[in-house]
């Protein structure tokens, strides 16, 4: 499982875009989940799972987390924390949060984390969603990670973002900004090498490419061998009777010997 993680997530670009929430002027946290687009291609070189970091990227002092995650019902996931997983791709999941799937349900989560030590990192990754697409996902299939201030099973559960030192609930006090996640299926990648243009026909001895093969043509080879003309790269091979792969005097030799019909 971790190689094919590893694998989609060397070419996944996971922009975290925040999109305001709530009103408040002042936001002292702000939360990113994952935006990933992903093309068929990858998505069955991973065998259909996807990771989806959630990432505090703005954080006063915290003594105790809590929140939700709604996965779209056409997916299954697991989260994981720093318990199970304590370091990907060299980025540390840094909380060691807990976490309750809500009863009848496996498309969301109830998450919490409580310490006696301050939590202080100002950007981390605070846990990791594998998000299993289902199989007949097509281009253009789009898949929601929604961050949920209640939890849909017990409406006394609410976000809690906490500093016991100030005794501050930043949820409470509207200062908590987020942002959905989502994975967009893009089409699978073109591997078919590009067309080349055919090489355009040419007369072997003709120099010039004029069509006939005559003097003008042993004149031509010659100033390309005295440095007094450069030729292209059509008019090198069409001047080089004797294979060797650069025009020269034999070459020049030649073309008269096939213009008296020698050759």
């Amino acid at each position: 499982m971790k190689k094919q993680i590893t694998l989609l997530a060397s070419v996944l670009a996971l922009n975290a875009v925040l999109v305001p929430m709530q009103a408040s002027a002042k936001f002292d946290i702000t939360v990113s989940i994952d935006e990933a687009d992903v093309s068929l291609t990858k998505l069955q070189d991973s065998d259909y799972e996807v990771p989806i970091f959630i990432r505090l990227t703005q954080n006063v002092n915290l003594n105790a987390v809590e929140f939700g995650i709604d996965v779209d019902k056409r997916c299954r996931f697991s989260v994981v924390t720093r318990s199970s997983y304590a370091d990907l791709y060299g980025e540390p999941v840094s909380m060691d949060m807990s976490c309750a799937s809500i009863p009848g349900s496996e498309n969301y989560a109830w998450l919490t984390w409580a310490s006696t030590s301050v939590y202080y990192y100002e950007t981390s990754n605070i846990l990791l969603l594998l998000v299993k697409i289902p199989e007949n996902a097509q281009a253009g299939d789009v898949y929601t990670i929604r961050y949920l201030t209640e939890s849909p099973s017990d409406a006394s559960k609410t976000h809690v973002w906490y500093n016991f030192g100030t005794n501050t609930n930043y949820a409470e006090s509207g200062s908590v900004l987020w942002n959905d996640g989502k994975i967009a299926i893009t089409s699978a990648e073109d591997t078919t090498e590009p067309a080349t243009e055919p090489e355009p026909d040419y007369l072997l001895g003709d120099a010039n490419l004029d069509g006939s093969v005559d003097i003008l043509d042993a004149i031509t080879v010659n100033k390309a061998i005295l440095g007094k003309e450069e030729l292209s790269a059509l008019q090198v091979k069409a001047s080089d009777l004797n294979g060797n792969g650069v025009p020269d005097s034999t070459d020049s030799l030649m073309i008269m010997k096939k213009i008296v019909g020698l050759i």
